[in-house]
């Protein structure tokens, strides 16, 4: 992966008005105005050339997945969620930082699922840090 990715994530506001998130050691997305309704959440790829858009969710969440290294006092940042809430149903857009030959997904990769409102963290637990969007 680029060592130069960073602003991995860009928020517009209903005003048009935008915060670049920053990489993914430090994301940003605790910073971003809870006060502002978000209109488009981009997530920016590994490739550094596309995203993925989420747009028309009444909240959105977003969050770096990491696994701690056994016996070793360090983690490995594995993925990153970008989520977007809609009458009750999350859909969720896990991208692939890390890979390695064993596993199925490739750094890139994009999975999209749906989880219901509050299960939509790992282990299918509910995510804090939702923000309100506009429809």
């Amino acid at each position: 992966m680029d060592q130069n990715y960073d602003k991995i994530f860009k928020v517009i506001y209903e005003d048009d008005s935008e915060y670049l998130g920053g990489n993914l050691e430090y994301p940003g997305w605790s910073r971003s105005s809870s006060k502002k309704k978000i209109k488009i959440l981009e997530l920016n790829l590994p490739n550094l050339k596309d995203k993925i858009t989420l747009e028309g969710y009444s909240d959105y969440n977003f969050f770096i997945g990491a696994k701690k290294l056994i016996n070793k006092n360090s983690v490995i940042i594995c993925h990153m969620y970008g989520l977007g809430h809609r009458r009750g149903i999350v859909t969720s857009y896990r991208i692939t930082l890390v890979s390695n030959k064993t596993e199925k997904h490739k750094i890139g990769d994009v999975t999209v699922r749906k989880f219901p409102f509050g299960k939509e963290g790992i282990g299918r637990t509910a995510t804090t840090g939702w923000k309100k969007g506009i429809e």
